[in-house]
């Protein structure tokens, strides 16, 4: 799988610096290119002449220090994937927030292809709600994560916060390729967002959805390789195909004039179930007393196109009570191969967060529960079960 790979090691100032020396090796036997970029205070845990010997390429530390000087944080984005270990609490705080003031900085702000990030440091300083906000905003981007583990730490104490061991990320390296490669060949229809639905023109009825967990399945299925459509009520600067619409007939025609082709269709938008009658040309005017506005219902999206053949249809439910009983009685009326399920009574998950929590139902009605995670984790399994 990393054959011919070009793999870009960042090494930040740790005591577990020492082990890339360990990862560096197993990237070389594994037929990939290896490059190495350290920040300044990682050459007090590791010399440069070592990784040179190691990786076969010259060592980047700083911008200045070469005799041809071309921006290299520009050139080392080349690379298929950065892999970032071991990270420090100082790195991840600076990446979270956009700070370029060292080369390995300065190279992961304008890397634009998976980056893996293995963070070691004292449990006290990952445990602090400043560093594991600084995750949850990279993990919130797609940035990959091989969690620290429970060890012997530098400090002297045993605790959270030690680096995975090289063979480990060297496993996640291969993950992260091969999860680019389940989809390739796989035509993928996303829905996103929640629709308008006009009562004059300048007010409408909508619904909470920020359209965050369609989006994240819509990137996660474009990482792993599917010619990804989206139609969102919203517009988004991807590689792929956007289709921007507001209304739910709006939608229900962009979904069928897509429709063929296409492998799978996953219906994440919040589509209103009713519409206005008859939309006000212009502004209604305040006149007291009661509006009464004559509501009807729009088609539904996700029923109309469950027998369409040799597709897998997925759809989404949004239920404040009685969860699983109300999804199982939808994807039986509906017809669906599969039904996600969340619980909208939550303050802490679903509409307008970036971390949810779902149940995954067949057509069998086999039920399986993903734990609270972000959004863009949870997308990533929904797709694996549904292309497993």
């Amino acid at each position: 799988m990393l054959e011919n790979k070009n793999i870009l090691i960042g090494i930040t100032g740790g005591i577990a610096a020492y082990k890339i020396c360990t990862l560096i090796r197993l990237y070389r036997k594994a037929g990939a290119n290896v490059r190495v970029v350290l920040t300044p205070n990682a050459l007090n845990f590791v010399t440069k002449l070592t990784l040179q010997t190691l990786s076969n390429n010259e060592v980047y530390v700083d911008n200045f220090e070469i005799d041809e000087y071309k921006p290299e944080h520009i050139a080392l984005t080349e690379a298929d994937i950065f892999v970032i270990a071991p990270a420090s609490a100082n790195t991840i705080g600076k990446i979270a927030n956009g700070i370029c003031d060292n080369l390995l900085l300065s190279t992961a702000c304008a890397f634009s292809k998976p980056i893996l990030i293995a963070p070691a440091m004292n449990e006290n300083m990952w445990n602090n709600p400043f560093v594991q906000e600084n995750m949850s905003k990279l993990k919130k981007h797609g940035y990959h994560i091989v969690e620290p583990e429970t060890g012997f730490l530098a400090c002297g104490t045993n605790g959270v916060g030690r680096m995975k061991e090289p063979e480990e990320i060297f496993d996640r390296t291969v993950e992260i390729f091969s999860e680019n490669k389940k989809l390739k060949g796989k035509k993928i229809l996303i829905t996103a967002g929640g629709t308008r639905e006009k009562i004059d023109p300048v007010r409408y009825i909508t619904n909470a959805s920020s359209g965050k967990m369609g989006l994240a399945l819509a990137d996660n299925a474009y990482r792993m390789g599917a010619d990804v459509t989206l139609v969102s009520t919203f517009k988004s600067d991807k590689p792929y195909k956007n289709i921007v619409t507001e209304t739910a007939l709006e939608m229900e025609k962009a979904v069928k004039e897509n429709l063929s082709g296409q492998d799978c269709v996953i219906m994440a938008a919040a589509v209103s179930d009713y519409r206005v009658e008859n939309c006000a040309e212009n502004k209604i005017k305040k006149q007291g007393g009661v509006l009464e506005l004559k509501l009807v219902e729009n088609p539904d999206i996700l029923k109309s196109i469950c027998k369409t053949p040799n597709k897998i249809i997925c759809g989404f439910c949004a239920e404040s009570e009685n969860l699983l009983e109300n999804a199982k009685v939808k994807i039986q009326k509906k017809g669906c191969d599969f039904l996600i399920a969340n619980d909208i009574s939550r303050k802490d998950i679903g509409f307008n967060t970036d971390e949810n929590e779902v149940y995954i139902i067949d057509k069998s009605l086999n039920i399986k529960h993903i734990e609270k995670d972000t959004k863009e984790n949870i997308a990533q399994r929904i797709l694996e079960e549904i292309f497993e």
